[in-house]
């Protein structure tokens, strides 16, 4: 009997179970936007998304390792369950969180982030638009984007408000490889005072791409909005 109750004693003292870890993100599937204002690039905005790791227990440090080489991120389990990470390429992100006890065990939990490149590009009342050049390509490798979403919209301004003035402009987008090819194009007539857009998708993400609108016929100055997404999907 004794032994017994020594034995039980002792399996609180010696119990080798690692820490519990238990650690959510808040985003799986974000992006970095860049936000162009007649042709200049006016702002990039990181993609940020939080670890919770509130549903572990016994830990007493975290560790985050991220896939794209920057130093380990260690916290202390003492100054909170959450830590943040901030990604300024897009890509696709494997990430290693660790739970340490105080006896050096660990647990490690696999995470996985898809950071798409989202393209905001507004020109105004320009008669030559820029071309919008963007680069598919993950700079921290991983795997490749899976598409590339375009929606344009090119707008006519009436040349004198509510008495027009002006007239239609035949235009086309064009999608251009790094050869000066097109991969894909369109052709609209924008008439005054109403717009025309082109929405598409391109499946060829490994190659740096320009979108661009030239003027097939007229001279009125015109608004272009693109909207240009790398994407990342989330396997089915």
């Amino acid at each position: 009997m004794v032994l017994v109750l020594l034995a039980a004693s002792l399996a609180g003292c010696v119990s080798g179970e690692p820490p519990a870890l238990e650690v959510t993100v808040s985003e799986t599937d974000t992006a970095v936007v860049e936000t162009y204002q007649n042709g200049v690039l006016v702002e990039r905005a990181g993609a940020t998304v939080f670890l919770d790791f509130s549903g572990s227990t016994s830990a007493v440090t975290y560790t985050v390792a991220v896939s794209d080489g920057r130093a380990t991120i260690e916290a202390s389990a003492d100054e909170g369950g959450m830590l943040n990470l901030t990604f300024d390429e897009h890509g696709v992100y494997n990430i290693t969180a660790t739970a340490v006890d105080a006896k050096g065990r660990t647990t490690s939990q696999s995470l996985v982030v898809r950071v798409n490149l989202r393209i905001e590009w507004n020109e105004e009342a320009t008669q030559d638009p820029a071309s919008l050049s963007f680069d598919p390509l993950p700079m921290h490798g991983g795997p490749m984007a899976d598409y590339i979403t375009i929606e344009s919209v090119v707008s006519n301004p009436e040349l004198i408000e509510n008495l027009g003035g002006g007239r239609e402009v035949d235009i086309t987008w064009q999608l251009i490889d790094p050869l000066g090819g097109a991969c894909q194009q369109h052709t609209d007539v924008v008439h005054e005072g109403a717009s025309a857009a082109w929405n598409t998708l391109h499946f060829n993400t490994y190659e740096a791409h320009e979108l661009a609108v030239q003027y097939d016929e007229g001279q009125d100055e015109l608004d272009v909005l693109h909207t240009v997404i790398v994407v990342y999907e989330a396997p089915a």
